[in-house]
């Protein structure tokens, strides 16, 4: 599904208020997404419950970890630590940094973002040698990125942030 139309509905040019938005959304048709936001809210009213929430790979997306990782991806997560970095480092005031603040329903584009990426490229590796790959993807006039490191055969989502055009 191409998300980043010329001449979207006006269904994709509403900002998202509510929660139940996200079920009718088009541009979100992964059912980990509704699951996304639920664990990102949970951080934001300061719940410390361990999550951890794998989704699908498109084929496309594997092929392109393979050709940057050099060796096949069976799995993506992110956990409620990552969403709490995610909170306290891109949620607020991240104009400053020319950025828009994220908030916890934009957790559903994460898979979006990830196999329906419209770049994607290697950003450096962590302090033990995990390659960090950051991917973007422009959704409703507003480029969201996602930046991962692997793991063994598995990579995690580490953070999210968007910016305006």
């Amino acid at each position: 599904m191409e998300t980043n139309n010329e001449n979207p509905t006006q269904n994709e040019m509403e900002p998202f208020n509510k929660f139940g938005e996200i079920r009718t959304n088009p541009l979100l048709h992964y059912p980990e997404s509704s699951l996304l936001v639920a664990m990102a809210e949970t951080v934001w009213a300061g719940n410390h419950k361990s999550v951890k929430i794998e989704f699908s790979l498109s084929d496309r997306l594997k092929v392109k970890l393979t050709e940057l990782l050099g060796k096949e991806i069976r799995k993506i997560f992110i956990t409620d630590s990552d969403a709490r970095h995610i909170r306290n480092h891109h949620g607020k005031n991240e104009e400053l940094r020319g950025q828009v603040d994220i908030t916890p329903v934009e957790f559903a584009f994460i898979p979006v973002i990830l196999n329906e990426y419209d770049t994607v490229k290697q950003i450096g590796e962590n302090k033990i040698g995990n390659k960090k790959l950051e991917f973007t993807k422009k959704i409703e006039g507003t480029f969201y990125l996602v930046s991962i490191e692997k793991g063994k055969n598995q990579i995690g989502v580490i953070t999210l942030w968007k910016k305006k055009k």
